[in-house]
């Protein structure tokens, strides 16, 4: 749709955006496109999040340190907890506040890394940060921490490097002039492509069971859990499991032109969810979310028949005779039911809690309030179970078993299983009695 730029008075102006404005509801199909699939050589760009409680992970923050189950989480478009437990969940939305004065955050990792890169998303908090590494558990007073960087922190998503280097222990010292939250916390060891081929096994504690820890502990839709960007709208397709890389700074950027910014995540198998939640652009309208058991059928409203070129997708794997083109109509669009729907007043952030469903693939759709030459964009989404479900996988990790079936994972890319560790040999049996080799006496030769 093309916009006309006319000269009218200041009073009018209202009226004529809105007369220009495309509606909220539009009467047209969406059309979504299929992405292309995840490839070795992108993997050096998704480095995984060592900072998640379910890789082991751990935080404390000083001088005021708040027990894991204090938690809470966000709700709409809400977030009021206190909790330094938020930074190593694996829901974006849900952020720890900083207040004015000198702050301490320290994060011990599972095992020492090779540290390369910190990153976390910064909403209204401004000051000072100083980064500090040791491999050693030290006091977060000691002079014995090697310095990574000082630098400042402003409203955004904040990235910088700190590596590579080796690591177990990271030290984050604020020193906040402006109140705000932080949230989403990354620490990124150098890109391994075993990250996706043989994924890192979890390490949870049970001995804390909070009910908000638990069901924000796992997320199912990131990428080294084998979850893929599936279809967009409209945007540069190959960067659109950006939404799934659990990096605060990266995101999927739509076409500003699209009227519906409309996404569908696979996640590579079937889940029981209650949770979905979504870091998104800063502007007014309101998003949808939805789980769907199987994509909806290719048709449109003028389709003499109800025939499809691609039928619902099995729940085993994603074949690659995948439609490359999806056409939603206004009556399929009518016909699925969302779990949730936020109104956004400009906070970039939504979270909706469901009662439990399964689904497969996860759809967001946004409404724009009004035409916007700014495009919408999608930096994060995450998806959760119920609280049962999210221990069960965790314990089945730490047990030794892969937290998905790889028998249901999506043939797109690398499958080499990781080799299995034999039985170690045995020592040789004891023999039954000691061999003690016998010299004869030798005979001195007789003169002739």
């Amino acid at each position: 749709m093309r916009l006309h730029i006319l000269h009218v008075a200041p009073s009018s102006l209202l009226v004529v955006l809105l007369a220009v404005a495309p509606t909220v509801a539009t009467a047209t199909d969406v059309v979504l496109e299929k992405a292309p699939p995840l490839t070795v050589r992108e993997a050096p760009a998704y480095p995984q999040n060592l900072a998640r409680y379910h890789l082991g992970a751990d935080v404390k923050a000083a001088p005021q340190s708040v027990p894991l189950s204090r938690l809470q989480l966000s709700s709409k478009n809400e977030d009021q907890n206190v909790a330094e437990a938020a930074l190593l969940c694996d829901d974006p939305t849900t952020g720890y506040q900083l207040h004015v004065g000198a702050t301490t955050v320290l994060v011990s990792l599972a095992n020492i890394e090779n540290v390369e890169s910190l990153a976390f998303q910064d909403q209204g908090a401004q000051g000072e940060l100083e980064i500090a590494l040791s491999n050693a558990d030290l006091p977060a007073s000691s002079p014995q921490w090697r310095s990574a960087g000082k630098t400042s922190i402003a409203d955004g998503a904040f990235v910088t490097k700190i590596g590579p280097d080796e690591a177990k222990y990271v030290r984050l010292s604020f020193k906040v002039t402006k109140p705000g939250r932080i949230a989403a916390l990354g620490i990124y060891a150098t890109p391994a492509l075993s990250d996706f081929t043989m994924p890192r096994p979890s390490k949870v504690s049970f001995e804390e069971e909070s009910t908000s820890f638990a069901l924000i502990n796992f997320n199912f839709s990131e990428l080294h859990a084998r979850a893929r960007a599936l279809y967009a709208s409209s945007g540069d397709l190959t960067q659109a499991n950006n939404m799934l890389d659990d990096q605060p700074a990266t995101s999927y950027q739509f076409a500003p032109g699209d009227a519906t910014p409309t996404a569908i995540i696979d996640l590579g198998q079937e889940r029981s969810l209650a949770r979905l939640s979504a870091v998104y652009a800063t502007q007014l309208g309101s998003i949808d979310f939805y789980v769907l058991r199987s994509l909806p059928e290719n048709q449109s409203d003028d389709s003499a028949s109800r025939n499809s070129d691609m039928q619902p997708v099995a729940n085993v794997s994603q074949p690659a005779t995948l439609s490359a083109s999806l056409n939603l109509s206004q009556t399929t669009l009518a016909s699925l039911k969302p779990v949730g729907s936020v109104v956004s007043t400009g906070e970039g952030r939504a979270a909706v809690d469901f009662p439990q469903v399964t689904g497969r693939y996860v759809m967001l759709k946004w409404h724009p309030a009004s035409a916007s030459k700014t495009p919408f964009s999608i930096a994060q989404v995450a998806a959760f179970g119920p609280r049962k479900r999210t221990f069960v996988a965790a314990r089945d990790a730490k047990e030794g078993k892969a937290i998905l079936d790889n028998k249901q994972i999506p043939a797109e890319g690398p499958e080499a299983a990781a080799p299995e560790e034999g039985p170690a040999p045995g020592l040789p049996p004891v023999p039954p009695f000691t061999f003690i080799p016998q010299v004869p006496p030798q005979v001195a030769p007789t003169s002739p």
